[in-house]
């Protein structure tokens, strides 16, 4: 195990600070580190429950947290004995760690392994090495034994042999002026030891693997609108949290959006794959830092659209995740709920929803930039929207012509009417977004102009309403279950 070993620091009537350091996977005989980090968001709501019924129930789907990382090294191995790596993360989930050789896969077997803790205030690390042999310096002597017992008052130290063994207490207030340990194969940084067996003792290209808490990620979003407000330059930047105790040299990063995977979307669509951001070059994540790298290239002088964004009524389908809402009378209709919004919008490099973070608008105003807004990014797969401001120039309401509820057949058929009106002097891009909300499984019918799925439960119109006039959107939804 290749260690990084750095000079004992002493401290003055406590104990001595041994620094043993490793960075992960760092145990091998002078290959590379090569690590592979997934890392789900941070802001990702870990159930789909029902906020006004009871919250999580039987049956509800978790949202992975944290980060999943994967470890290729070189490890010198015995016949029989144990391997030991240290640095990694103290918030690794012990019950995930999985090792194996991969020059060597019939012939090597993990017959035990364990989490070692790791050791970060001098009483913690004197505690570590509790039945090893330490120095104590005090104002008369150096006195060497076996620490036997440590608190913050005071150590107990074995000295002697045979007849002459005994205990020593010595207050730690000034009579011990120094404690010296010996630099040993253990380590005072979390670890990972296993016991294994192997057919051929020497080096194994080993993978090891586990999930940990503490790595996290952000999206933040930049936007730009040139002097005459018709085209905006748009980055897209995720920023990566390091709050493990570890250190990740050259890993690769993908990063996965926990918002496309969610319990509605695994109950609709099993099979769909949740959103990835691969980061195309390696990435160095320092403990307690911050990174940040580009989701994708930056557009320029890309064309701004501006369009009206109509909901009729906010979207009540978190609160029937866990059973069907079979009242035909619930949300019938929806006068004096609906709202409307300006947007902007620009195409974007990506074949599916961005994630959602804050994104801040701009205008360039000669040599200046001017804020404009600062908001949630709203997006749908190849375009993201920034929302400006409410408008008043789009006026509808949502009613339900029919609702049949067939209580045999585990089906709901209802019948929607959308009704848009456009008060504005000019022509307007309107995209009326609907709401699926009763049950996660259901299909939809009869719609009088073709939607698209921007999210498992969410259905968006896209219609042109001229000055003046009004249009109705209808659609048939069955639910089943």
């Amino acid at each position: 195990m290749a260690l990084r070993v750095v000079p004992v620091v002493t401290a003055v009537g406590a104990a001595a600070v041994l620094v043993v350091g490793l960075a992960v996977g760092g145990a091998g005989a002078g290959t590379s580190p090569h690590t592979s980090i997934t890392i789900w968001g941070a802001a990702a709501a870990p159930v789909i429950a029902s906020p006004i019924y009871g919250g999580a129930s039987y049956g509800t789907a978790t949202v992975p947290t944290g980060a999943m990382i994967v470890e290729h090294r070189e490890l010198e191995v015995a016949a029989a004995g144990e391997v030991r790596i240290s640095g990694v993360p103290a918030s690794l989930d012990a019950a995930s760690v999985q090792l194996r050789s991969i020059s060597d896969v019939g012939g090597f077997t993990v017959d035990e392994q364990r989490f070692v803790p790791g050791a970060i205030t001098p009483d913690e690390i004197l505690a570590r090495h509790v039945g090893e042999q330490v120095t104590v310096v005090t104002p008369k002597a150096e006195v060497v034994g076996v620490l036997r017992s440590v608190d913050a008052q005071a150590l107990v130290l074995e000295v002697g042999t045979g007849e002459q063994r005994k205990l020593s207490v010595m207050r730690r207030d000034g009579y011990v002026q120094d404690v010296r340990i010996a630099v040993t194969a253990s380590t005072d940084k979390p670890s990972l030891v296993w016991r294994v067996t192997a057919k051929k003792p020497g080096k194994h290209d080993v993978e090891f693997s586990y999930r940990t808490e503490g790595l996290t990620w952000t999206a933040d979003y930049l936007a730009i609108l040139d002097e005459a407000q018709k085209t905006l330059d748009f980055s897209a930047w995720a920023t990566v949290k390091n709050a493990t105790s570890a250190t990740f040299e050259n890993a690769d990063l993908v990063l996965v959006d926990p918002g496309a995977s969610g319990a509605a979307q695994l109950m609709t669509r099993p099979s769909a794959a949740p959103n990835r951001f691969v980061v195309p070059n390696a990435v160095r994540l320092g403990t307690g830092e911050s990174v940040q790298v580009e989701l994708f290239t930056p557009r320029k002088n890309a064309k701004a659209r501006p369009v009206a964004l109509f909901e009729a009524m906010p979207d009540p389908s978190p609160s029937f995740q866990q059973f069907q809402a079979v009242d035909c009378n619930q949300f019938s209709t929806s006068v004096g709920t609906s709202k409307t919004g300006v947007a902007l919008e620009v195409d974007v490099p990506t074949k599916s929803s961005l994630p959602d973070g804050r994104v801040r608008l701009f205008r360039r105003a000669g040599q200046r930039l001017e804020v404009v807004t600062e908001d949630v990014l709203h997006s749908v797969a190849g375009v993201a929207r920034i929302t400006l401001d409410k408008d008043d120039q789009i006026e509808g309401e949502r009613h339900a012509l029919s609702c049949n509820y067939d209580e045999r057949g585990h089906v709901i058929r209802e019948k929607i009417e959308v009704k848009l009106e456009n008060k504005s002097k000019q022509s307007l891009d309107v995209i009326a977004r609907e709401f699926m909300w009763r049950w996660p499984m259901f299909k939809l019918e009869d719609e009088s102009i073709a939607g698209a799925r921007v999210t498992p439960q969410t259905q968006e119109y896209r219609i042109t309403l001229p000055a003046g006039s009004k249009k109705s959107i209808t659609y048939t939804v069955v639910y089943s279950w």
